[in-house]
Order: C-alpha cells, then structure tokens, then sequence
C-alpha cells in the first residue's frame, strides 16, 4: 500500500526511493481492473440480467444486426451506417433490459425482446434482398425476351 501511494505522489520520488515504479503500476492496472469488472457483474446482477455464459456466441450476430439497423444493405455498407447501427443497437441493448425491468419486473423478459428484435432484423434484411434480387431477375428476363432476335450468319 506505501508504495502504491508512493508512486501515486510522485513517481520520480518513489524511483529514487528504490521503487519499482513501472512494476507497482502494472498492479495497479491490474488491481483497478479486476475491481472494476467485478463491479459490473454486481451491477449485472442487481439489475437481473446476467449473461455470461453464451454471450460471446451472439456477438457476430448481433454485429450484423447493428449494421442493418444503421440502414446498410447485404451487398453494400457505409462506415457512418455501421457507427449509426452500432449506436442504435447499443442503445436497445441498454433499454431493453432496463424496460423489461419496469414494465414486467422481470428484466430477461427485455433480454428475449432484444434476442427477438436482432433475428428479426437479420430476417427481414435477409428477405428484403432476396425479394430484390427476385424482382432484379424478372426484369432482366423481360428486357431480354421483348429484344428481337439478332439474326445470325451475317
């Protein structure tokens, strides 16, 4: 504890003091880091919603959703439409719980809606572009029936 304060008073000092001035603030990184992860699982855990499990296996789900919702299509992405979605869904992740909370009292009830709402907008993105795509080919398959045909041997 003397030389963490040490060091926090003045490094020079505490160098000169013989303190292992870089090695006594990688623990202190390292301490300040711990406390502050344990302080979000507590606040996780008051909050009801604790998902640690299965979390980093929706992570590449949730990225495609995030650009989706920011207005990117399946073939074409803008960077500003990927910080817009990220924003956007950043913010249903932090609303959703909380309105799950204090509407129903029970915030996984806010956790499937956000489950419910990424599918959904990989879905409806999913089908939109087939639907596209569909339309695209028709009007390709018109265009080339109604030419007239070119006439060969010449």
């Amino acid at each position: 504890g003397q030389e963490f304060r040490a060091v926090g008073q003045d490094r020079h000092i505490a160098e000169v003091a013989g303190i292992k001035v870089d090695r006594v603030r990688i623990i202190a990184i390292i301490f300040s880091t711990v406390l502050a992860g344990l302080g979000q699982v507590i606040f996780l855990q008051n909050l009801g919603n604790i998902n640690t499990y299965g979390s980093h296996v929706q992570v590449g789900t949730f990225a495609v959703a995030a650009i989706l919702i920011g207005g990117a299509s399946v073939k074409k992405a803008t960077i500003s439409q990927a910080l817009l979605g990220t924003l956007l869904f950043h913010t249903l992740f932090i609303v959703s719980p909380l309105a799950g909370k204090n509407l129903v009292g029970d915030a996984m009830i806010g956790e499937y809606f956000r489950v419910f709402v990424t599918y959904g907008v990989i879905g409806i993105a999913l089908a939109l572009h087939a639907w596209q795509s569909l339309q695209q080919r028709k009007t390709v398959t018109v265009e080339a029936a109604s030419e007239p045909a070119s006439e060969g041997g010449k």
